[in-house]
């Protein structure tokens, strides 16, 4: 077997799959990639189980076939410290014989008998999204998924395939981000996958320059293909709340306020927020908004904005956190803030822009 690919070329291939490996596993062939040459193609696959990569690498030469598991770590590193711009490949019975420039490195390898198979989904719904929407429409909600592992019905995004229309939804239980656009689909469809794989599916949008990206859902399993990367992620088998019944219907309370003048007031309100209970209250009459905040040790902050005020006069507090991290999603220079009362959910939302909205639960008032 020998492979001559350009440096920058591997190195994009291997940080690509590097994502899919396992960060603990009682497998240690898991935490390696899966080096293959096979019918004039070089390819490099890594997987946790959960999700896994097969990219495909563009070399400029190939010739024989070879299937062997390299360490991650190391060859991670040593990709980053290859010093020429071409690098050849080859393999010297049990060791990866790497060359780049006046640099030989020997890795030994490993046997690829147990390494799992990275079978695509290939029956079921497929379609196809533009690559830079799809981006934009994660971005938007997966920051609201819960972080933790064992939360596994809320640690993962959402995504609901209708007529015409895809929708990600994600929440912590605390806050939920729902983003939806129209695509061409004639199909309807749900599934759940977790935050890990969702990160993954972040990777490929951002490292292809295609402008479509196309997903296949069989029931099990999800997959992502572009030219060169292949990405399988298996759906979370727990069943996501039905987030439509905390989406207020009817509301009481109107608010528009510029998105830069509110993150600055929390910028303001967190300095004391952050010191005592992490809560920040919003005062809501006439055209005025007023954020208090109160700590026993430090002392106390109000700071007012003008806004533009349809309903009723409001007092409601929120973790300011919560409010900041939706504002840095939303693009319009005004949002909408729409409540019910003091105990129920408030919706955010751009300004007269549909397809994206954002849900947060107040903090009880002391």
């Amino acid at each position: 077997m020998k492979v001559t690919v350009t440096t920058l070329e591997l190195k994009d291939k291997i940080t690509i799959a590097s994502k899919a490996l396992a960060k603990k596993s009682v497998k240690p062939i898991l935490a390696g990639f899966l080096f293959e040459v096979k019918d004039g193609n070089f390819y490099i696959c890594a997987t946790d189980l959960e999700t896994g990569v097969k990219a495909t690498v563009n070399a400029a030469e190939i010739s024989g076939e070879a299937r062997f598991v390299v360490p991650g770590d190391v060859i991670q590193k040593m990709v980053k410290v290859l010093p020429d711009e071409i690098t050849e490949l080859s393999l010297e019975g049990d060791a990866l014989v790497i060359s780049s420039g006046s640099t030989v490195f020997r890795i030994t390898t490993m046997p690829a008998d147990e390494f799992p198979e990275i079978t695509p989904a290939e029956s079921g719904i497929t379609f196809e999204v533009d690559t830079s929407l799809l981006e934009e429409m994660v971005e938007k909600v997966i920051f609201a998924a819960a972080k933790d592992e064992f939360m596994r019905n809320l640690n993962g995004v959402f995504w609901e395939l209708h007529k015409n229309l895809l929708r990600l939804v994600a929440s912590d239980g605390f806050r939920l981000a729902l983003a939806e656009e129209q695509i061409e689909n004639e199909e309807e469809a749900s599934f759940l996958l977790s935050l890990k794989s969702m990160k993954e599916v972040q990777n490929v949008l951002d490292n292809t320059t295609e402008p479509t990206i196309t997903v296949r859902y069989d029931g099990r399993r999800v997959s992502l293909s572009t030219n060169d990367v292949e990405t399988v992620m298996r759906v979370v088998d727990a069943e996501f709340p039905d987030y439509k019944r905390v989406i207020p219907e009817t509301f009481k309370t109107k608010v528009v306020v510029s998105r830069k003048e509110l993150r600055e007031s929390l910028k303001r309100v967190m300095v004391i927020a952050s010191k005592g209970s992490e809560s920040v209250k919003f005062e809501i009459e006439e055209n005025v908004m007023r954020l208090v905040s109160k700590s026993p040790d430090y002392g106390e902050v109000v700071d007012e904005i003008e806004v533009q005020k349809e309903g009723e006069d409001l007092v409601i507090a929120f973790n300011p956190k919560f409010i900041e991290d939706v504002l840095k999603h939303i693009e319009t220079e005004e949002i909408e803030m729409n409540f019910v009362d003091s105990t129920s959910p408030c919706q955010i939302n751009p300004l007269d822009i549909s397809g994206y909205l954002y849900i947060v639960m107040p903090i009880r008032l002391a």
